[in-house]
């Protein structure tokens, strides 16, 4: 059964999120914060604005409840082991949305990190800091990488130098009581954005430090 949602929810994500997830979407209590320096226990040292050559990472919290509870995750199984939600990053100039990661970046929620009312993530880490693993499939077997963010940096997306807008979202699709997935507009969600001072001469840096992050992720696996 879990495996025919899968592939249902596989088939609607290809169609529908090509495009930003709507507004509308059911957003959660909570506060998103952003700093130059990983996150520990608090939100101590959060800011809002950045330069191509910072690493950036992030926390959410919850006003109240666990993440399980909040975003209405399933509980891991024998055949799927793994506790996660969609981790997506939106660019905007000029308030036109440039470009944002459109393939299916699920978070992996590691341990009884579900079970907190708050998560710690990366969003252009320093690579040998990076702990956050993104995958397409919900096994966490194959094409494990990181922080969205870096696949992003490109000429489509970051046209000119200039401050753009980065906005930062985490989801999960949602199911009534017949196990049907429910309208977009009803998946929660939490976002925040921050400021991002962009140059094109912090290009080879960025991409060096994409491939370095992503091969710290894929050594350390899902452990």
């Amino acid at each position: 059964m879990r495996k025919t949602i899968l592939i249902a929810t596989v088939l609607l994500l290809t169609d529908v999120l090509v495009t930003s997830l709507p507004a509308t979407a059911q957003t959660l209590n909570g506060k998103m914060y952003f700093s130059n320096r990983p996150f520990t226990n608090s939100n101590a040292g959060s800011k809002k604005d950045f330069v191509s050559t910072d690493y950036i990472y992030g926390r959410f919290e919850l006003d109240s409840a666990t993440i399980q509870k909040t975003f209405r995750l399933f509980e891991p199984n024998e055949n799927y082991p793994h506790a996660y939600f969609f981790y997506r990053v939106y660019i905007y100039l000029n308030g036109e949305e440039m470009g944002f990661n459109p393939s299916v970046k699920l978070c992996l929620l590691k341990g009884s990190a579900r079970k907190n009312s708050w998560f710690n993530f990366d969003v252009l880490p320093e690579p040998a800091k990076a702990t956050t693993v993104l995958c397409g499939a919900e096994r966490f077997n194959t094409s494990i990488s990181t922080a969205p963010l870096y696949g992003l940096i490109n000429s489509d997306n970051f046209k000119e130098n200039g401050a753009y807008k980065i906005v930062v979202r985490f989801y999960y699709e949602s199911y009534d009581v017949w196990n049907n997935m429910e309208p977009v507009e009803k998946w929660p969600k939490l976002e925040d954005e921050f400021s991002f001072m962009f140059s094109d001469k912090d290009v080879p840096m960025l991409k060096k430090n994409e491939a370095a992050a992503d091969a710290v992720i894929q050594k350390r696996g899902v452990l």
